[in-house]
């Protein structure tokens, strides 16, 4: 293990790559893109701020759409806002508290349930009695609500074929930039690479872009649509990478765990997916007429900052060198670039260039693609291409600020977690146990800095 594991070395793979790419630029197609420090490349000190903090570089326009976004994130909808009738919380920040405002649920116990139902043929489906998560509560418990005679969700465990599945709360720091990631450069990193340990391949999710901003270079908030539209793009967002697209990612929940109705997600969801009783709809279908409410909660998360690294030290610039020894690379990637050109969505239904977001360098140590992580994290909700075993590379940027680990936060340590890695992660958990309790140390210092 001691020998596999030097063959690795980071700075013998760096100056390896650099001199047979500058002799041979076809070899570039065979060797790991990151050559060079990422700390030396233009636009790689632009994208992290404080946790919670604005991207740098923001206009002031931009940074006023942030502010705005961020009150809307922690304000708690109310029924004749559109909240229900079942939900799971009032607000966004409730679950996205730790260690501030965008970031995950400290406790781990919180957990979005979804559900699944195994049908004839033996493949799980989104269980849509009730819609595809949890909803805990009813409108009937609050003030503007109580003529709502719907009672929160009660998973019927008992029905033969029902599974659950539940999912940890993500932080959202640096989601603005995942979003401006190409789909080429995420699939560069796809299957088998001569960098990587054998039996590491890595594939990406796909979905449909919700907002076809890509191909439409146009945003019309109230085209009254009730299916995606758009390109496929590749899915980066969810812990199965299921989502494409950002705006995508704000919608879907706002709807299914708040069950705010929106242009791009008309529906209710209910008991038996039947319509919800006249006393528990508004009047105005959808809730969040022309996206209002949606495109500032979009906003809030594309304009929030990657989190800073924190101080580094000798063992800290060790333990990246160990974290790259042991393969841990081959997935957590360190570095991706954002496309040359960023646009969002304007309220005015034009898409606005983000320079912030534009030609940028980050360090998230992620690949955003979905990998077998073996039977030991299997769960019941396939999604997409991802199946039961597949989880997306978790982006380690942060990592300091989380106290629960794994997409269910099952994990007390970060250790945990890697000790339950299997699958494609086999080789990386073998080589962790392979280290000496020096070299271990060095490689949690690293982690911790991040």
């Amino acid at each position: 293990m001691k020998t596999l594991i030097a063959s690795r070395s980071a700075p013998v793979r760096t100056l390896l790559s650099t001199a047979l790419l500058a002799a041979t630029p076809a070899l570039a197609q065979v060797l790991p893109p990151e050559v060079v420090p990422i700390e030396a490349l233009p636009g790689a000190a632009h994208v992290t701020a404080p946790a919670g903090a604005p991207l740098p570089g923001l206009s002031s326009e931009e940074r006023l759409k942030f502010q705005e976004g961020k009150a809307l994130f922690e304000h708690d909808f109310t029924p004749a806002e559109g909240l229900g009738p079942l939900f799971r919380e009032q607000a966004c920040v409730t679950c996205h508290i730790s260690p501030v405002t965008g970031g995950g649920d400290p406790t781990g116990v919180d957990n979005v349930i979804h559900y699944t139902l195994r049908n004839g043929d033996q493949f799980f489906q989104a269980f849509e009695l009730g819609g595809p998560v949890e909803q805990k509560r009813s409108i009937k418990q609050l003030p503007g609500g109580s003529a709502c005679p719907l009672d929160p969700d009660v998973i019927p465990l008992s029905k033969p074929g029902v599974g659950t599945s539940p999912r940890h709360t993500p932080p959202v720091f640096g989601f603005g930039l995942l979003d401006a990631v190409s789909d080429a450069d995420i699939r560069a990193w796809e299957g088998a690479r001569p960098w990587k340990a054998p039996g590491v391949y890595g594939v990406a999710n796909w979905g449909v872009e919700l907002e076809g901003l890509g191909k439409l270079r146009a945003f019309n908030l109230d085209g009254g649509r009730t299916q995606p539209i758009g390109a496929a793009r590749v899915g980066r967002f969810g812990w199965k990478a299921q989502t494409p697209t950002l705006f995508q990612f704000t919608n879907e929940p706002f709807n299914i765990e708040l069950g705010v109705t929106t242009p791009f997600f008309p529906r209710e969801n209910t008991p038996n997916g039947a319509q919800p009783p006249p006393e528990c709809r508004l009047p105005h279908q959808p809730n969040d007429v022309n996206s209002q409410m949606t495109l500032p909660l979009y906003y809030f998360q594309a304009f929030l900052a990657a989190p800073e690294r924190g101080p580094l030290t000798s063992d800290t610039v060790k333990g990246e060198e160990v974290f790259t020894k042991a393969g841990c690379d081959d997935c957590h990637r360190q570095t991706l670039r954002t496309v040359k050109d960023y646009h969002a969505p304007w309220p005015d239904g034009t898409v606005h260039r983000v320079a912030a977001l534009s030609s940028k360098l980050l360090r998230p140590y992620s690949d955003l693609l979905l990998h077998d992580m073996g039977p030991g994290l299997e769960d019941v909700r396939p999604m997409g291409r991802a199946s039961g075993r597949m989880w997306r590379t978790t982006p380690l940027w942060g990592l300091r600020h989380k106290t629960r680990y794994l997409h269910d936060g099952s994990a007390n340590t970060v250790q945990d977690s890697i000790l339950l890695h299997g699958g494609e992660g086999q080789w990386s958990r073998d080589a962790y146990m392979g280290l000496s309790a020096h070299e271990k140390q060095q490689l949690q210092a690293f982690l911790d800095s991040l």
